[in-house]
């Protein structure tokens, strides 16, 4: 009977390098992983309960309530409104666009849609429903302003009542309010768009 070879000792130390370069390799990969996941879901060990434990980025934070608006703000930007709706009356665009910020977004297209709407109505009455006043500091305030409008189709010679509600950001700048954001709240009465 003959004993089997052992392998030769080349072959031995190629073996030996080659389970060495894979366990490396192994380890590499784990090691990336493991990486990974703790930079897209953070440390591994911390607790998921409660939401102490969740990054700052994904905690959700609860506004603090605004303190009440005094009568005084109120009055002030109810006399921004009111000369809002005069000057859409009057079709004055310089006088509307200066009670709008220079930093309300898309100004141009703001002044583009009002000044398509004055080529198809005649705003005979514009009404305004001040709520919600809320002073989001010295210099910078919201309220819900409901509008209603009553409108004359200049082609068609047909009245249109309609109302649409926003939520409007003021800001107060070189010592007057100043319309700075409009959010619609809710869509008109009437299928038909006025600006």
């Amino acid at each position: 009977m003959t004993t089997p070879k052992p392998p030769s000792l080349p072959v031995q130390a190629h073996l030996k390098r080659l389970w060495l370069h894979g366990f490396l390799a192994g380890f590499g990969v784990v090691l990336v992983s493991l990486l990974l996941i703790f930079f897209i879901w953070g440390r591994p060990d911390a607790s998921r309960e409660g939401d102490e434990a969740a990054p700052p980025a994904l905690k959700q934070t609860v506004p603090a309530p605004a303190p009440p608006a005094s009568p005084h703000l109120e009055a002030q930007l109810a006399e921004v409104l009111a000369e809002l709706g005069e000057a859409n009356q009057n079709k004055d665009l310089r006088r509307l666009m200066s009670l709008y910020s220079p930093a309300f977004p898309e100004l141009s297209r703001k002044q583009e849609a009002i000044s398509r709407s004055w080529k198809t109505f005649d705003f005979l009455t514009l009404r305004f429903k001040l709520g919600e006043v809320s002073s989001l500091g010295p210099d910078s305030a919201s309220a819900r302003v409901t509008w209603e409008i009553r409108a004359r189709n200049r082609l068609t010679q047909a009245l249109k009542d309609t109302h649409q509600t926003y939520l409007v950001g003021f800001a107060r700048e070189s010592g007057h309010w100043r319309i700075r954001s409009l959010e619609r709240l809710e869509k008109s009465t009437d299928s038909d768009e006025i600006s």
